[in-house]
C-alpha cells in the first residue's frame, strides 16, 4: 500500500502546470573558498537547494542523508541527537562549521539537535584522510568528520542579501530565522539570529505485551535561540575573519517509556558562547591558515524528584576550551606537495558539586604529509599525525597521559576523462574519553582506555557527462574497521545517566553505495533521484567465551538507507524523502528481549516560489513528516513523533 501511495504521488506531480518561467531555489556562490569544504562534486554532499527542500529541524536530519551514518535520536524534535559513522561512536567524529571544530570535552559529543539547519548551505562527510588541508588538525585526524558551511560566514560577490523565515508546525512548533549579509570581493559583514520552541507533547501508542494504550509524550519541550555576527576583509591573497556566536537552550529531558511510566522532570539549561577568528594566505606555491577559537559552555542540570539526601539535583557545569593552530600546504615541485600543521586545545571543567572532579586537559596535535602525482592519473598520499594528551585532576585521580602516532596512506587513480576513479586507503585514529566518561560521579570510569580504530577502504566512482539531459553519479565503498577499546555509552533511566564500558575488540565490516541522477525531461520539468544504502556489520570479537561474541554492537543498525525523489515544474516542486533503519539491539547481547524494531519514515514536502521585483523572492513550503504515521523508536523506549506538519514561509533578497 505504501509503494502504491508513493507511486501515485509521483505520477500526480506530472500533471501540474504553470505559465511562468522556471525558477531555481536560490543558492549562495562562494567566490573565496577557504577549502574548509571542497565543493568540486555536487553529488558528494548536500547543497543548498536540497537542504531547503528537506525542511529538517536540525543538522541531524541532514547528516542522516549521508552514507554509512546512523543517527541516535532520543525523542525527536529538539532533543538529543548524535551521529555514528561507519560503526564508530559519536565521540570519534568531528563536526566542523565554517572551518572551526565544534568541541565539548565534557561529554565529547556534539548534540546535532542544537545545530539549526536554516542557515546551512552545504553538508558533506569525509571518512578518509584526505581532509581539506586548511581544516583544524583535530578534525583531520578524527575517525570521521562532517563539514557544514553556513550562509553568514562565507565570502561572495552578491552585495547586500537578506533572509527572513518563519515556520509553524505540529506540537506547537514555532521558529524564526533572520540574516543580513553584505559580501563583496573585499569585504564581508553579516549578522543573524534565530528562535525555536515546541511543547513536544506528541501522542504515541504504547505496546506492552498484548495490551496497547494511547499515551502522550511529556517533558519533551524546548526553547532555544542563537545569534551572531561575522566580519571579514580580503586583500590580495589574504583573508581575515572574526566572528562571535551565542546559543541558549532550555529543554526537558524525556525519560524512557517503561511499564506505562511516561513521566520525567529532568531539565537542562545551556548557554554556549564562541569567539573565533582566522587568517588565510593563498599563494602560488604556499597556502597557510592560522586560527583561534574560544568557547565557553555553561550547562545547568536539574532533577527535582531525585531520591537523594539533598532532595533533588541542581548542578551547574562550566566547560571552557581554547583551540589555536596553524595549517598549511607547500608545492615543492610540479607533482609534489607537502602539508603540515599543529594545534593545541586547552580545556577544563568547573562543577558546582564539590564531590565532582576538576580536570584540566592539554591536547596537542601535529600533522605532516606528502602528496605525489605521477603519470597524470595516479596520486599517492602519505601522512603521519601525532597526539599528546596531558591531564590533571586537582580533585582526585587523573587519567594517564597519552601519546599516539597515527599513519595514513592512500593511492587513487582516475581515467583521462575524470569520470571513472578508484581509491584505496588505510588510516588509524584514536580518541580520548571525555571528562564525563572518566570522572562523572554516577558513570565515570577513570580506567577507560582510549578508543583506537584501524580503517581500510576501497572505493570507486563513475559519472557521465554533466552536459547531457540525463546526468548521473555512482559511488561504492567497501571497508573494514578494527577497533580496540571501543567505548560504548548505554542510556539508562534518563538522558543524563549512562553506563560506560570498553568493548576490548570490535570488527566492523561495511559497504555503502550512492546513486544520484538528474533528468531534464523538458525545459521546465526536472526530476531528481538520490539513493544510498549502507551495510554495517559491527560485532564484538573480544572473547570467544563471552555470550556477546560476534554479536552486533548495541544501537548500530546493519542496514540503513535513503530514497529521495523530487520533481520541479517551473515554480512548483515536490520532494518525497524516505529514511530507513533495520533492526537493532539495545545491548550487546543479541537476544530477542534486546531487539529494537526497524523502521521506515517518509516525508513529503511541496513548495511554490514566487519571484518578486528587484531581486526579491518569496517561497512557501508545506511539509508532512512521518507521512505514514509510523510508530517507532530509534533508541529503545524513547518513542518518536508520529505524523506531523510544518509550514514555512521564506523571504529572500539577493
Amino acid at each position: 500500500m505504501r509503494l502504491v501511495i508513493i507511486f501515485c504521488l509521483w505520477i500526480g506531480t506530472h500533471c501540474i502546470g504553470q505559465k511562468n518561467r522556471i525558477q531555481e531555489i536560490n543558492e549562495v556562490t562562494i567566490t573565496f573558498n577557504l577549502d574548509t569544504v571542497k565543493i568540486q562534486n555536487e553529488w558528494e554532499g548536500i547543497n543548498a537547494s536540497k537542504i531547503e527542500s528537506l525542511q529538517v529541524n536540525d543538522a541531524a536530519g541532514l547528516i542522516r542523508k549521508l552514507t554509512s551514518t546512523s543517527i541516535k535520536s532520543y525523542g525527536g524534535l529538539g532533543g538529543l541527537k548524535t551521529v555514528s559513522s561507519r560503526g564508530l561512536g559519536a565521540n570519534h567524529s568531528k563536526i566542523v562549521a565554517d572551518g572551526f571544530s565544534i568541541t565539548n570535552t565534557q561529554n565529547g559529543q556534539v548534540n546535532l539537535g542544537q545545530i539549526h539547519s536554516d542557515n546551512i548551505i552545504y553538508v558533506r562527510s569525509n571518512s578518509d584522510g584526505r581532509s581539506q588541508f586548511l581544516q583544524p588538525i583535530s578534525a583531520q585526524v578524527a575517525g570521521s568528520q562532517f563539514s557544514l558551511e553556513t550562509f553568514e560566514n562565507n565570502f561572495g560577490n552578491e552585495g547586500l542579501q537578506f533572509r527572513l523565515l518563519a515556520k509553524q508546525g505540529s506540537f506547537n512548533q514555532w521558529g524564526t530565522y533572520g540574516a543580513m549579509k553584505f559580501s563583496s570581493e573585499k569585504l564581508l559583514f553579516s549578522g543573524h539570529g534565530s528562535f525555536r520552541s515546541a511543547d513536544g507533547n506528541y501522542p504515541f501508542t504504547l505496546v506492552n505485551g498484548n495490551q496497547t494504550s494511547e499515551e502522550t509524550r511529556s517533558n519533551n519541550d524546548y526553547t532555544d535561540y542563537h545569534f551572531g555576527f561575522t566580519s571579514g576583509i580580503k586583500k590580495g591573497k589574504s583573508v581575515i575573519r572574526l566572528g562571535y556566536m551565542q546559543k541558549e537552550f532550555d529543554q526537558g529531558l524525556p525519560g524512557a517509556v517503561i511499564l506505562y511510566n511516561n513521566s520525567a522532570d529532568e531539565r537542562i539549561e545551556n548557554r554556549d558562547q564562541n569567539l573565533f577568528g582566522d587568517y588565510v594566505f593563498k599563494g602560488n606555491k604556499t597556502s597557510l591558515r592560522s586560527f583561534i577559537k574560544i568557547n565557553e559552555n555553561h550547562m545547568k542540570y536539574t532533577d527535582p524528584n531525585y531520591l537523594g539526601q539533598d532532595g533533588g539535583i541542581d548542578i551547574s557545569y562550566r566547560n571552557r576550551s581554547m583551540q589555536a593552530g596553524i595549517v598549511g600546504e607547500n608545492k615543492l615541485a610540479e607533482n609534489l606537495k607537502i602539508h603540515f600543521g599543529a594545534e593545541e586545545v586547552i580545556s577544563d571543567l568547573l562543577v558546582s558539586d564539590t564531590t565532582f572532579a576538576s580536570p584540566l586537559r592539554y591536547h596537542n596535535y601535529a600533522i605532516l604529509g606528502l602528496k605525489y602525482k605521477f603519470s597524470k592519473r595516479f596520486n599517492l598520499s602519505i601522512q603521519l599525525s601525532e597526539q599528546f594528551i596531558k591531564e590533571n585532576n586537582s580533585a582526585g585521580i587523573s587519567a594517564e597521559n597519552k601519546f599516539k602516532i597515527n599513519p595514513y596512506i592512500e593511492l587513487s587513480t582516475k581515467d583521462e576523462s575524470q569520470k571513472f576513479g578508484h581509491e584505496i586507503w588505510y588510516r588509524s585514529s584514536f580518541r580520548m574519553p571525555s571528562f564525563n566518561e572518566l570522572y562523572y560521579n554516577n558513570i565515570g570510569n577513570v580506567n577507560l582506555e582510549p578508543e583506537e580504530a584501524h580503517q581500510i577502504n576501497y572505493g570507486w566512482s563513475l559519472s557521465n557527462s554533466p552536459k547531457g539531459i540525463l546526468q548521473w553519479y555512482f559511488r561504492n565503498n567497501v571497508y573494514l574497521n578494527y577497533v580496540t577499546n571501543k567505548i560504548i555509552a548505554i542510556p539508562t533511566k534518563n538522558l543524563f545517566t549512562w553506563s560506560m564500558q570498553n568493548v576490548e575488540n570490535a570488527r566492523i565490516l561495511g559497504a555503502d553505495f550512492k546513486l544520484g541522477s538528474k533528468w531534464g525531461i523538458t525545459e521546465h520539468l526536472k526530476f531528481d533521484l538520490d539513493l544510498n544504502y549502507s551495510f554495517q556489520r559491527a560485532v564484538d570479537v573480544s572473547d570467544p567465551n563471552s555470550p556477546t561474541y560476534k554479536d552486533q554492537i548495541a544501537y548500530i543498525p546493519i542496514h540503513t538507507g535513503n530514497i529521495d525523489f523530487s520533481i520541479n515544474y517551473r515554480t512548483f516542486g515536490m520532494r518525497l524523502s524516505n529514511y530507513t533503519n533495520s533492526l537493532r539491539y539495545s545491548l550487546n547481547e543479541n537476544i530477542s528481549a534486546n531487539q529494537v524494531e526497524g523502521f521506515w519514515v517518509s516525508t513529503l514536502s511541496t513548495y511554490y516560489a514566487l519571484k518578486l521585483k528587484n531581486k526579491n523572492n518569496l517561497t512557501f513550503r508545506f511539509t508532512v513528516k512521518n507521512l505514514f504515521n509510523s510508530q517507532y523508536a530509534v533508541i529503545r523506549s524513547f518513542v518518536m513523533p508520529g505524523r506531523n506538519y510544518l509550514i514555512v514561509l521564506k523571504y529572500a533578497f539577493n
